[in-house]
């Protein structure tokens, strides 16, 4: 018979290989990790929940306007009405951060990053972009990517594409028009 020591270290179960092991946590629990495509995923299903959610209230407060003698008052009623799910989408935002800075064996507080202006761009190209660890790491096991967040995840990405070109065709677009009203308002 053996006797353990109360004592000791702990000691893990080594006798499962570690690719058994699966992170089968709440998207919502910062304690898991995210691949790129499942982070990319949420982000796409917030960012359409909090549209749908601004565009609701801001539809309720045009409806609930107190007088339509007052427009002073919109202002005001649909900023404090609109805090509310701005500050739900920012913790889910950074819960999903968190996950992801685990999937690349980095600690959730980096997340913060995505709240200072200009480092955030750097903070979200590497979360967008770094492959995440293929075994576990100090935060657990890899989470599988469940086939719907595969999908629209790749959704995002053709949309990201897609605004992106849109954005340099429209610009060289618009280039001719805004080199002649800087003509017209420089009196050439």
């Amino acid at each position: 018979m053996e006797h353990s020591n109360p004592y000791s270290s702990p000691r893990s179960d080594l006798s499962r290989p570690a690719a058994d092991l699966v992170d089968t946590t709440n998207p919502f629990d910062p304690k898991g990790r995210f691949t790129r495509l499942s982070w990319l995923a949420w982000n796409l299903v917030l960012g359409v929940l909090m549209m749908i959610a601004v565009f609701g209230l801001m539809a309720l407060g045009v409806v609930a306007m107190p007088e339509p003698q007052a427009p002073e008052a919109v202002p005001l009623f649909m900023g404090i009405g609109l805090l509310v799910p701005q500050m739900l989408f920012l913790v889910v935002y950074l819960l999903l951060a968190i996950r992801r800075f685990h999937d690349i064996n980095a600690a959730g507080w980096w997340s913060i990053l995505l709240i200072v202006p200009l480092v955030n761009f750097v903070a979200l190209l590497v979360l967008a972009f770094k492959r995440g660890d293929a075994t576990a790491n100090r935060f657990g096991p890899p989470r599988p990517t469940p086939s719907w967040e595969r999908v629209v995840g790749v959704i995002f990405i053709v949309f990201m594409v897609l605004g992106l070109v849109g954005g340099i065709v429209s610009a060289i677009a618009l280039l001719p028009v805004l080199m002649e009203y800087q003509g017209a308002a420089m009196g050439h």
